[in-house]
């Protein structure tokens, strides 16, 4: 039985390259491809599609045809073989473990050992991949942070991509593909990403330079746009154009309009809220080597809406910042993406693939 995300991928020598990143959510799909050029990273082919309604809903593939035929779409357009693949977040159980360096156990088969007490899955019904965190409190253990997923999960996304005519280089959780892109490379502080998709958002926290925690909210830029819809009687598309041309920035003549979008924002404030308090409150009844909180990163196109920040920022009281999916890959002072930044926002789990086999 295959036991880590590695092992669906027995690779040839001569496949040992960069693949581009191949981003699998609910409601889409995106790939992009970093290029090394002689002084340094530059964006390569990059796109992206819409997967129909209901095709993968909760990280589930509940349509195998509509998914590889958006898949095969994608590939014809532009083009590209090989690539790093997102595994869905509502499936993944993160934890972390402690070994003795003194157990003189082999790592992995230790871990092997604790997976059925932190997950409920047994372990020939598991896939996982570990990192051991930096900077242990005890110098006499190994941390490790654990992802776990089950086994049928990552083999259905191994063959859509397969029937796709893609080849699969690795598996990745989508949190640590979006740790890596927004993220400094190196810097070991804590941050929670807040990534703003059409269905659903998901909050990761990062620490030690890995992802530890995630939960996943059921609401999105979509019901945003259904509110606004709702409100002003107008169809999805008009209600699109309108949430990009004014956000929801309260004022006078829009009172009752950021009443309705407030109202389809507040489940993420809410699990935000609950989710800072939870791993406060966790760090120190645990005795973990976690630290506070420093800043919340904001991805996903919506998440830079005119207030968005401003709103969610203004119960937690911590830094906040839309993010940068470039900065591991290049400085703007160097090199400008032919991408807006807008739409860049949707891509930071696919940059964070790309960049997989770079950092």
């Amino acid at each position: 039985m295959k036991k880590s995300f590695s092992d669906f991928f027995p690779l040839p020598q001569f496949l040992e390259m960069s693949p581009a990143g191949l981003a699998i959510s609910d409601s889409s799909v995106h790939l992009v491809e970093l290029v090394k050029k002689r002084h340094g990273l530059v964006l390569g082919k990059f796109g992206t599609m819409k997967i129909p309604a209901g095709a993968i809903k909760e990280g589930y593939i509940n349509d195998k045809d509509a998914v590889v035929s958006v898949l095969k779409s994608l590939k014809q357009k532009l083009s590209i073989e090989s690539v790093s693949v997102s595994l869905p977040d509502e499936k993944a159980y993160l934890f972390t473990t402690k070994i003795p360096k003194s157990s003189g156990t082999d790592l992995r088969q230790a871990i092997e050992f604790r997976l059925e007490e932190n997950v409920p899955l047994s372990e020939k019904d598991a896939v996982f991949d570990f990192a051991v965190m930096p900077n242990p409190a005890d110098k006499d253990v190994l941390e490790v942070s654990v992802s776990v997923l089950p086994y049928k999960v990552s083999e259905s996304y191994v063959d859509i991509v397969k029937l796709a005519g893609f080849e699969p280089m690795s598996l990745c959780l989508e949190a640590e593909a979006l740790r890596r892109s927004v993220v400094p490379f190196g810097n070991l502080g804590t941050f929670m990403i807040v990534n703003v998709d059409e269905n659903r958002t998901s909050l990761t926290i990062t620490n030690r330079g890995v992802a530890q925690f995630n939960i996943t909210v059921p609401s999105g830029g979509r019901a945003i746009t259904a509110a606004i819809a709702k409100h002003l009687s107008v169809g999805i598309e008009e209600a699109v154009k309108i949430k990009e041309e004014r956000g929801f920035v309260k004022n006078p003549s829009n009172v009752k309009l950021f009443v309705s979008v407030m109202d389809a924002v507040l489940p993420i404030k809410d699990e935000i809220g609950k989710l800072i308090m939870y791993w406060q409150t966790h760090k120190i009844f645990s005795n973990q080597n976690a630290g506070k909180i420093e800043k919340i990163i904001l991805c996903g196109k919506d998440c830079n809406l005119v207030g968005f920040d401003d709103y969610i920022s203004s119960s937690t009281k911590i830094p906040i910042e839309v993010a940068n999916v470039w900065q591991n890959a290049f400085s703007y002072d160097d090199y400008v993406p032919n991408i807006s930044f807008n739409d860049s926002l949707d891509y930071a789990s696919a940059v964070g693939l790309a960049l997989k086999h770079k950092l």
